[in-house]
């Protein structure tokens, strides 16, 4: 990044700050200065912008909304002597030996996961078996990678990271989040978690059934039990922060494009046809609890915000493969949400 760029950055970022009142304790009463954001995939340049954010805006806590991993293995293999080729966003490369390692970040940072393939080793790419172990195993190393630079940079500060998976990830990454906890980072899936100020926040990272039946995609029955279990053991819901991947049904921030068959958009008269994709039961239990606010992700192209009677709730969206970060600053009084805003970097 050039020098020039970075200062154009962190100008945006101070009068961002500005808007929403760095200094809030103004001594009348403790506040709760939350980021929020959601659906990375894998992403590693938009998770280090969201820890960076932590430090820019001064939060106490970030909160991640779920969808950790990546969606792909990317082969970038030898066709030639040290000559290596791959495809990405459908256009092919070719590559030399020595040219590889900026690829690899950008696929990175795509989202992706680079797999270098020897040409002897090529026959092991018909090897399905093979290609999923590798596959989890870069999703493992990847999250390990994410949760070590989150420590370092989060030692030396009071501000805490809360983490929970999403549909779209494997459960088995579950052990890898409860492992890594200490008191800057912390698993908060399926838990009444504490936060400073006195506010609760309890967060579940399922998503009603989807088209693609991700690992993570449960039945509403299901969900609403989980989320009434939660949210029951929670106390007091007017400063109830409700974290779900999945938004609630038949909001502003739920609406998707509508599939055909084929899982391929539905275009009329030149425009893509939108629906609403979110969970019921997640509307149910804000309904009848009514929480302070409600954080949600998931539909990445539903970035904004709504209201269910008295809870806030929000979609900061997703632009993760073209590495930008989206997320929602919000500075919670008491028993309302003093202020809000959606920010990107």
């Amino acid at each position: 990044m050039t020098y020039l760029k970075k200062q154009r950055i962190n100008l945006v970022l101070k009068e961002a700050n500005d808007k929403i009142h760095l200094n809030y304790r103004d001594g009348k009463m403790p506040l709760l200065k939350i980021i929020y954001a959601s659906d990375f995939h894998g992403s590693t340049i938009v998770f280090k912008k969201f820890i960076n954010a932590g430090l820019i805006y001064k939060a106490d806590v970030l909160v991640y909304g779920g969808d950790i991993t990546g969606k792909a293995l990317i082969p970038i293999v030898e066709v030639d002597n040290g000559v290596f080729a791959f495809e990405l966003m459908g256009k092919r490369y070719e590559v030399k030996l020595g040219e590889i390692n900026r690829h690899l970040e950008r696929i990175e940072n795509i989202g992706y996961y680079p797999l270098v393939v020897k040409k002897e080793e090529r026959s092991r790419l018909e090897d399905n078996t093979y290609l999923n172990t590798i596959f989890k195993e870069s999703m493992k190393d990847r999250l390990k990678n994410w949760i070590e630079f989150a420590k370092n940079k989060l030692k030396d500060t009071n501000i805490t990271l809360y983490l929970q998976l999403g549909n779209d990830d494997e459960p088995e990454l579950e052990n890898i989040l409860r492992e890594a906890e200490d008191k800057r980072v912390v698993y908060a899936e399926n838990k009444v978690v504490e936060l400073p100020q006195g506010y609760n926040m309890v967060s579940n990272g399922y998503a009603n059934i989807t088209p693609w039946h991700c690992p993570r995609d449960y039945d509403e029955e299901l969900i609403y039990r989980k989320l009434e279990d939660l949210v029951s053991r929670a106390g007091n819901t007017s400063q109830l922060i409700l974290n779900t991947h999945c938004p609630p049904y038949n909001t502003n921030i739920d609406l998707a494009p509508k599939l055909d068959k084929d899982l391929k958009p539905i275009i009329i008269s030149g425009g893509v046809v939108m629906e609403h994709v979110g969970c019921i039961s997640v509307r149910k239990i804000i309904e009848k609890y009514q929480p302070l606010i409600g954080l949600h992700g998931h539909i990445h192209e539903s970035r904004g915000i709504d209201k269910i009677g008295r809870t806030l709730i929000l979609n900061p969206g997703s632009d993760y493969n073209v590495g930008v970060l989206r997320a929602a600053l919000v500075v919670l009084e008491k028993d309302k949400v003093k202020s809000y805003l959606l920010i990107s970097g």
